[in-house]
């Protein structure tokens, strides 16, 4: 994510461009492309972003720029990321105890079985 995006709720489609470096026409595009992408519109018709929309697109241009993947590549990637990211928030939130005594016991229960062998 670009440091120079000053703090504020939305960023106009110029802003954005501006800032990562890419045309306001590969932005519209890209929203064309990608699904995820959709930024939110002023009562005068103008594209303005939310910070994790300018992080998504951030991560579009770095997958599509310098990792050389596709456009459908790009699809499957981000889509992988999400589904991690809902599964991992779906998962029960440990403390590092809980989380530690549960890790000795898994590795007491494998030592039994080992030694069954």
């Amino acid at each position: 994510m670009p440091a120079t995006l000053p703090d504020k709720l939305y960023y106009k489609i110029g802003e954005v461009a501006g800032v990562l470096g890419v045309r306001t026409s590969v932005l519209r595009f890209w929203e064309t492309e990608f699904s995820f992408l959709k930024p939110e519109k002023s009562s005068s018709g103008q594209r303005m972003y939310s910070r994790h929309e300018v992080e998504l697109i951030s991560q579009v241009k770095r997958l599509l720029y310098e990792e050389k993947f596709t456009i459908d590549g790009v699809k499957k990637q981000m889509s992988t990321k999400r589904k991690q990211t809902e599964l991992r928030a779906q998962l029960p939130q440990t403390s590092d105890d809980a989380s530690r005594d549960i890790v000795k016991e898994i590795r007491q229960d494998l030592r039994a079985l080992r030694d069954l062998l």
